[in-house]
């Protein structure tokens, strides 16, 4: 069996022709933009998903002809959030709004202070209300885009939103739809009061079913565009951290994935869900019916390295050399605490466990003596201390973490997984042999054409698990981790000054 595994990403798509165990056949990648034109803004054009897509499927044909031509199904994870309004045509009417997005903070802010609206909000979606969410920034197109929701009659969040194009049906699964706070998290179905309050016709959203259920086919225009054979089966999908955790192994209560892409994500699996009454961890779907996960996710935690070399290193990005394997032999050349330097990696806002959108990046405790090589560690080690408070908080829910299994391409880095271990105080067990986000699809796609009883048949298997590294006996990082939170609490009125000084 030949499965094509979409996973469209915050910076890329990527595609891989994968066999039924999730091993990799051929693999692609074609990257977009996200793009902003004020403080806080951001956005994707969803024709350069498509254009990805299309350009990804092109390079799959060239590199393995028989396979691509032999798919037998399609499953897609991607971005959550992330959502593009569409007008009667099918059409985008603007650009998607990102998950990264800021702009509905003080819609946020208004909904937070009114005791009953808050108290709806977690009632029916087991969560508080945040900028991340779908919902808040319809309000915000309602109130700043008044021609663009006169002509709305569709919203998509992104992955599903190639599905259509792909197949001409608007159908989402149920973690997607946790993502746009729209939906009651605990029943899986679409929340009427939550429609009412965000002013949102149900008839705007897509059907609902399970991650693993055929949806549709390849159309004919869409074959000819992708090279895929029409006719070509397309799964449902779940979300880009659900298919990670369902690839990685996470299938029964208590397991958990510590992935660093883009954002930093720890998500911990449940069979039952579990609000957290602060806010400050999410609950959502699963890619598994009747299961659900506790997540704490930090905004920019992959990205905050890749921010570093943009910066500083912007010179180097296309000459050939691979500038994060020399980051890594000067990280390795810094002692534990990078000479005192902290990095607060809030380069576009938080999310666990502040949640606060005004929050932005800090180097505290540079010196005479402080070089490059202790600004790269300082954001390794900030990145792993944001990680360690969201596991922290999730744990504070009574979901104990025992074996951690990290995805992702910031993981590749064997300093900054030694410095994840000792902060976390955690061994980590790294997924080596397959892609898990394409083993999750794999697992998805099988499920839905009924070659297997469910996905978790598929991944049962350990698929490739190198216990990395076992944290030392000492706690070499508390003092540090504690001025960590520390130095946060101290900056988060100056924030907000920041914030209403720049927004003026």
């Amino acid at each position: 069996m030949i499965v094509l595994a979409v996973d469209l990403g915050t910076t890329a798509l990527k595609a891989v022709l994968a066999d039924e165990v999730g091993r990799t056949i051929a693999t692609a990648a074609s990257g977009y933009d996200t793009t902003g034109d004020r403080e806080g803004f951001a956005e994707q054009e969803p024709a350069a998903w498509w254009e990805a897509l299309c350009t990804a499927c092109g390079e799959l044909k060239q590199q393995a002809t028989a396979e691509f031509a032999a798919i037998d199904v399609i499953s897609l994870c991607g971005q959550m959030h992330t959502h593009v309004y569409l007008g009667s045509d099918g059409r985008p009417l603007r650009g998607a709004i990102s998950w990264l997005d800021q702009r509905s903070s003080r819609i946020t802010a208004s909904l937070s202070e009114t005791q009953e609206t808050a108290d709806l909000i977690r009632q029916e979606s087991a969560n508080a209300v945040t900028t991340t969410y779908t919902a808040p920034n319809i309000l915000w197109i309602q109130q700043n885009e008044e021609e663009t929701w006169r002509k709305t009659r569709h919203i998509l969040v992104a992955k599903d939103y190639l599905k259509y194009l792909l197949t001409g049906n608007m159908v989402s699964d149920y973690s997607e739809a946790a993502g746009t706070l729209l939906f009651n998290v605990p029943e899986a179905r679409w929340s009427e009061p939550l429609l009412r309050l965000f002013k949102t016709p149900r008839e705007y959203l897509p059907e609902l079913g399970s991650a693993a259920t055929v949806i549709g086919s390849v159309r004919r225009e869409a074959a000819a565009a992708t090279g895929i054979a029409e006719g070509t089966p397309v799964v449902n999908g779940a979300t880009d951290n659900s298919t990670a955790a369902l690839g990685a192994g996470v299938t029964q209560a208590g397991e958990a994935t510590l992935i660093i892409g883009t954002a930093g994500v720890v998500s911990v699996c449940s069979d039952r869900p579990i609000p957290d009454p602060s806010g400050a961890v999410v609950c959502w779907n699963y890619a598994l019916e009747n299961r659900w996960i506790n997540l704490g996710v930090m905004q920019t935690a992959g990205e905050s390295l890749n921010w570093f070399r943009r910066a500083f290193d912007k010179d180097e990005i296309g000459s050939g050399e691979d500038i994060f394997s020399r980051y890594d032999e000067l990280v390795e050349t810094v002692p534990d605490g990078s000479g005192g330097l902290l990095f607060l990696p809030y380069l576009n806002g938080e999310r666990t466990p502040y949640w606060d959108a005004d929050a932005r990046g800090v180097f505290f405790g540079a010196g005479l003596g402080t070089e490059k090589a202790h600004f790269i560690k300082a954001v390794m080690e900030g990145v792993a201390m944001a990680l360690r408070s969201n596991a922290d908080t999730v744990e504070a829910l009574g979901q104990q973490i025992g074996v951690v299994r990290a995805v992702g391409g910031g993981l590749r880095s064997k300093p900054w997984l030694s410095i994840l271990s000792r902060v976390l105080e955690k061994p980590i067990h790294l997924i080596t042999s397959v892609e898990p986000s394409a083993r999750g699809n794999v697992a998805l796609g099988r499920a839905g054409l009924g070659d297997v009883s469910g996905p978790e048949e598929v991944v049962k298997d350990s698929g490739g698990v190198e216990k990395l590294i076992d944290p030392p006996g000492e706690h070499s990082y508390d003092q540090r981790y504690q001025l960590f939170l520390d130095l946060y609490k101290h900056l988060k009125p100056m924030f907000r000054k920041r914030a209403a000084l720049y927004s003026a």
